[in-house]
């Protein structure tokens, strides 16, 4: 496989080394991942301003792009492979306080000639992938000379886009990665305080706090842990809906909240966020239900009684995609609906081997009612979390937890 197998050589995570040794007949899913090639092409070279490998989603992309590298890392630590996203970090950590006036800032996007796209910036994912990454490869040494800039990204949110209520904002619906949410405002901008905002930053925080005490910065653990608690009150309290059952993204420059049923209200059970009866709540009246969120291959991006619901060309306005099934697959998970969660697990892998059968490759979206590709041929990105997911379903494994390294 090239550069991904020939130089890369990590240890499997515990997790994974569990899958790999019941040294069972490869699923289906996995056979049409080898046939097809599917992780061949995902881990380029160092050129021009990208000084380490790094990794980058196969089909018409080049370029290094933030929350799918670590969702590919999650992928890759399978397959033994925890250096891809090692070097990756490494490569947005060199372009910290080197190319902009605020310390902290980080791109978004790096190509091999430039990168972009400023004032967007790297969503809040890099001590996840460095947590990631070192549980791979059982070694967090690597991290050492560069945790004072991880420290700094997390700086640059509080800097510029915390609000006066402790919440985050985005800059626009591209920045947070679902380019199109009608929840999140593009113009103007910076006006969103983004429910799965409050979750990435929430999580960014007890991934330092864990590289931290693994590095012996027995302090800054306790600060991040202390800074972690603290928003993930703030989440439950200011951003829950009693009237709607939901967590909902707000208005920072009004403090209302923005009553539109989008997939990312839901990012608080991925997260661990959610108290447990809010969780029962969101599920039991939105996620599980097929009039909203519950639709026959996966979970609706956005629910079918909002007024920009489009589940053929909108894009993340209503098709399926394979990230939130997995991260809501694994938000069942966490809150006791083992059942719910392994069927939404085997209808996103029914989805994508039908797609790799039909056409060698995957997509970026699908029609929820018909599971028909809508957009991004061959795409793999975090396509890959689908290999995975009825063993991770069933077993109750999640390779995205933050545990003590």
């Amino acid at each position: 496989m090239g550069l991904l197998a020939g130089v890369m050589a990590c240890t499997l995570t515990a997790g994974a080394q569990t899958r790999a040794g019941m040294a069972q007949k490869k699923t289906e899913i996995e056979r049409l991942f080898a046939k097809n090639h599917i992780k061949e092409s995902i881990v380029k070279p160092p050129k021009g301003l990208l000084k380490y490998p790094y990794l980058v989603p196969s089909g018409p992309y080049y370029e290094l792009f933030d929350w799918d590298s670590y969702f590919m890392g999650v992928g890759l630590s399978y397959d033994h492979e925890g250096k891809p996203l090692e070097t990756t970090v490494e490569d947005f950590l060199s372009f910290v306080g080197q190319n902009a006036a605020d310390t902290g800032y980080t791109p978004r996007e790096i190509t091999t000639t430039a990168f972009w796209a400023l004032p967007e910036q790297c969503k809040p994912f890099l001590a996840q992938m460095a947590y990631r990454a070192s549980e791979t490869t059982g070694s967090v040494e690597w991290l050492r000379p560069w945790y004072k800039r991880l420290g700094e990204t997390l700086q640059f949110w509080e800097n510029t886009r915390e609000q006066p209520n402790g919440l985050f904002v985005w800059f626009d619906g591209v920045e947070s990665g679902v380019d199109n949410n009608p929840a999140v405002s593009d113009k103007p901008a910076l006006s969103t305080e983004g429910v799965d905002l409050q979750c990435y930053i929430y999580r960014e925080y007890e991934a330092m706090a864990l590289l931290a005490e693994k590095l012996g910065y027995t302090s800054d653990a306790k600060m991040y842990r202390a800074k972690a608690a603290a928003l993930k009150e703030k989440i439950q309290t200011l951003m829950w809906s009693e009237s709607a059952g939901t967590f909902l993204n707000i208005d920072a420059r009004t403090g209302k909240k923005i009553d539109i049923l989008t997939w990312t209200n839901f990012v608080p059970l991925w997260a661990g966020v959610a108290t447990k009866a809010q969780a029962k709540t969101m599920i039991e009246e939105h996620l599980l239900n097929p009039k909203e969120f519950w639709a026959p291959y996966g979970i609706r991006t956005l629910a079918p009684n909002q007024k920009l619901y489009d589940p053929v060309h909108g894009y993340w306005r209503g098709p399926v995609w394979i990230l939130p099934n997995y991260l809501l697959m694994h938000g069942l998970m966490n809150y006791g609906y083992h059942k719910q969660a392994v069927e939404l697990a085997e209808r996103t892998q029914k989805l994508l081997v039908r797609d790799l059968k039909a056409t060698g490759g995957m997509n970026e979206c699908y029609n929820p009612d018909t599971g028909k590709p809508e957009a991004g041929g061959h795409f793999v990105s975090w396509d890959l979390l689908g290999e995975h997911m009825v063993w991770e379903a069933k077993t109750g494994f999640d390779p995205t937890a933050l545990k003590g390294l």
